[in-house]
């Protein structure tokens, strides 16, 4: 059983509305750069902007409005736009504890724009910055995370407040809720694809965030609960012995990548995707990390990027199918011997928090250009049995598994196993030692003698006597 070998999961949140209106009005100025007339009368810094959302924004029709390949300053015009943190959260908690909201959220760079994430590595443990470029930052959290690592967990001298944090125990007292707030007068109903809130992303403390697939969403005046079961997939230390090729998994110190310092799955496709699509388009999208002198992707190499991550896909399938022998032989993204997933129940009501305000005035700082929505993240059990991944078949239980086969349907044991082997080998070497010995034996002659007694006594006399007789004769 596991209860507090791992963090409490981090957590990426993205909103929905990308920018104020204040700083650019995106329906109209799409609207203006379609227009034939009007699109000349716009100013550089407008068209900019606009580019610059349409990188991060789901209105998926404007792709071919701009043929510029490269896009060199997104990130700082997307920063610059940004939605201010104190205009996306209104409050926080955790473990029942109302806290400061920055202090627990910091900006990460993601597909979807400028996102904030919870609980996460520092960039300085995630990540290899002496290989990344210098012209913006991927991550802004700097806590340290040296007494704990994905393969051992907490170490011994860890205490409560060791980051990244942890939950004692399971449901919403031990969890983390957090209430966001929109303001309706800078909602875009075609940036977003008419979806209105928050996307939301929980993943691996040792995983960079990507919200391009893997992502629900939190609605305006909505309560979303989300209760989590860690899924802990381990691996035995028998297993550390063979190559990994054999045990198809591989530990953090055995993988080397060139832009992350521990290693994942996950991590490992983002490296390879970035390589992939430089390799491809000559370029790399804004959220990948990529080294000094790379050129960042622009909508004009927007397609290209689309169908290097597409292709990259069908390799993977393909991969797994052992059918082709494609780029992806040159990742070698194996999974981690050790990873965390989550098993995610999600349920939802509605947040009349206008009801609550009224009566109470808890809520600050919010009027009638306001909406809120209510997230709560807890684990939905304390402790939970890890997935052990092991050896199957050891020499031990090779010979156990034979031994019980041969004496279940033979009838044989040790001891007969020892006398087969004795009767079959050694017996008759000895014998064939024993024959060789007797024929190289030859028989001894001994030639027989008369033995007469002494001559004092007379019966030798005698016979002398008659010896001589018998020869006269």
């Amino acid at each position: 059983m596991v209860e507090t070998k791992f963090p409490k999961l981090p957590v990426t949140i993205c909103p929905e509305t990308k920018v104020r209106k204040k700083d650019l009005d995106f329906t109209t100025a799409y609207q203006l750069y379609n227009d034939e007339e009007l699109w000349q009368f716009m100013a550089k810094e407008q068209i900019d902007k606009l580019e610059a959302l349409l990188q991060v924004c789901d209105f998926s029709f404007g792709i071919e409005m701009n043929n510029e390949s490269y896009a060199d300053d997104v990130v700082p015009l997307l920063q610059r736009m940004a939605i201010p943190f104190e205009d996306m959260f209104l409050l926080c908690g955790w473990r029942e504890q109302v806290i400061d909201c920055r202090d627990f959220f910091k900006e990460t760079l993601t597909e979807a724009g400028i996102c904030y994430t919870f609980n996460s590595l520092a960039a300085d443990d995630l990540m290899r910055r002496d290989q990344l470029h210098s012209e913006y930052e991927y991550m802004a959290e700097n806590q340290s995370s040296k007494q704990w690592n994905m393969d051992e967990g907490y170490s011994s001298r860890a205490g409560g407040d060791t980051y990244p944090r942890r939950a004692f125990g399971a449901g919403r007292r031990a969890g983390l809720f957090i209430i966001t707030k929109v303001q309706i007068s800078d909602m875009d109903y075609m940036c977003g694809n008419s979806f209105q809130g928050f996307k939301v992303h929980l993943h691996s403390p040792v995983q960079y965030p990507r919200m391009v697939n893997e992502f629900f969403r939190i609605p305006l005046s909505q309560e979303v609960s989300v209760s989590v079961e860690p899924i802990l997939f381990d691996t035995t230390a028998n297993v550390r012995r063979y190559d990994p090729s054999r045990r198809l998994c591989y530990y953090n110190h055995e993988r080397y990548l060139r832009y992350f310092k521990v290693y994942s799955k996950y991590n490992c496709d983002i490296e390879c995707l970035s390589n992939y699509t430089l390799k491809t388009c000559g370029c790399v999208p804004f959220p990948l990390p990529r080294t000094k002198g790379d050129r960042i992707c622009g909508m004009g190499k927007a397609s290209c990027a689309d169908m290097a991550l597409s292709v990259l896909e069908e390799m993977d399938l393909l991969h797994e199918l052992n059918k082709t022998d494609n780029f992806l032989e040159h990742c070698n993204c194996l999974p981690s011997c050790n990873a965390l997933f989550y098993n995610t129940e999600i349920s939802q009501a509605m947040f009349d928090w206008r009801k609550l305000a009224e009566n109470i005035h808890l809520i600050a700082g919010v009027d009638d250009n306001t909406e809120l929505s209510y997230l709560s993240i807890y684990f939905k059990v304390s402790r939970f049995i890890p997935i052990k991944r092991s050896e199957l078949f050891g020499i031990s239980d090779f010979l156990a598994n034979c031994g019980g086969v041969l004496g279940l349907f033979m009838g044989v044991s040790i001891l007969s196993i020892v006398e087969l082997v004795y009767y079959c080998t050694l017996k008759p070497l000895i014998a064939r030692t024993r024959s060789s010995n007797d024929r190289a034996e030859t028989a001894r002659v001994v030639k027989s003698t008369l033995i007469l007694p002494p001559p004092e006594y007379g019966l030798a006399g005698d016979i002398r006597i008659r010896k001589a007789s018998t020869n006269k004769w």
